[in-house]
């Protein structure tokens, strides 16, 4: 719901744009971006800052 409701006010903002990453195990998450309209932009290997094991996340986009 919060995603929705920041999606559908982005305009109201000014803002053109919106950004997201999440695990590429959170299946979850992967789903509730894409049904809200955003696209997969890249995937990329980084270092968790909490665990300091290298995780892949995926990077999301979507254009207001």
């Amino acid at each position: 719901k919060a995603l929705k409701l920041l999606v559908n006010t982005a305009a109201e903002l000014s803002v053109n744009q919106i950004h997201a990453k999440t695990t590429s195990n959170n299946i979850a998450s992967q789903k509730v971006l894409e049904r809200n309209g955003f696209i997969r932009v890249t995937i990329n290997e980084e270092k968790n800052e909490l665990s300091g094991q290298k995780e892949t996340f995926i990077y999301y986009s979507r254009t207001i």
